[in-house]
């Protein structure tokens, strides 16, 4: 059990949403360049058309999850959002609307994961890709990573921001190009290890008592 108003285990506090919740995924077992993919529990019509596309060419297992994030260990992530990519901390998702799965490279050292997570945060206001998603869609409905398209992207989606981040620390998740790469493709990589979620409960400490 975790006081939310513990400031050197979260020192930007809790959101009260969060604490209402009461629980979070433990800060200290997402170690930086750690992938967090995300599927919201009601997800919204273009979530649901994700997870439909994905589901063309992977099982639920994969398909489900429709975002991605990089994590930059304890409460630190970095994500491409509709307004470009920026560095943040995860508290949006922890209020029990979500749920999780998180992957971690394998055989790579801590300074090399760390990497990842620095080169993500690097692509800090990068725009949006939206010029990846008739692309992507193309790759999971025809299973044809290479087919050529008209539509060229100078942003990036979610999971293209990792498997760049990724590249650029050196390590190749899959024979795909970084445009055509979904949250499924990283989900499925063998290149990744799966990590057990570990929970972390949270509560408001007892309010002192007047006499």
């Amino acid at each position: 059990m975790a006081d939310p108003s513990d400031t050197q285990r979260f020192p930007s506090g809790v959101p009260r949403a969060v604490r209402l919740h009461g629980q979070v995924l433990d800060p200290s077992f997402l170690d930086p360049g750690d992938l967090i993919l995300v599927a919201c529990e009601k997800p919204s019509w273009l979530q649901r058309r994700i997870q439909r596309t994905q589901s063309q060419l992977f099982e639920w297992d994969h398909a489900q999850w429709h975002h991605a994030l990089v994590s930059g260990g304890g409460t630190e992530v970095c994500e491409a959002v509709l307004a470009g990519v920026v560095p943040t901390q995860y508290w949006k998702y922890m209020a029990g609307k979500h749920r999780f799965k998180v992957r971690r490279i394998k055989n790579a050292t801590l300074a090399t994961r760390t990497k990842v997570a620095y080169y993500a945060a690097s692509m800090a206001r990068t725009s949006y890709g939206f010029g990846a998603i008739l692309p992507i869609s193309s790759t999971l409905n025809d299973n044809d990573p290479w087919k050529k398209s008209i539509f060229r992207s100078s942003g990036v989606v979610c999971s293209q921001l990792y498997f760049e981040a990724c590249m650029r620390a050196g390590i190749l998740l899959a024979s795909i190009p970084p445009d055509r790469v979904s949250p499924a493709h990283l989900s499925a990589t063998s290149e990744m290890d799966d990590v057990s979620l570990q929970w972390l409960r949270i509560k408001e400490p007892d309010s002192p008592t007047t006499v």
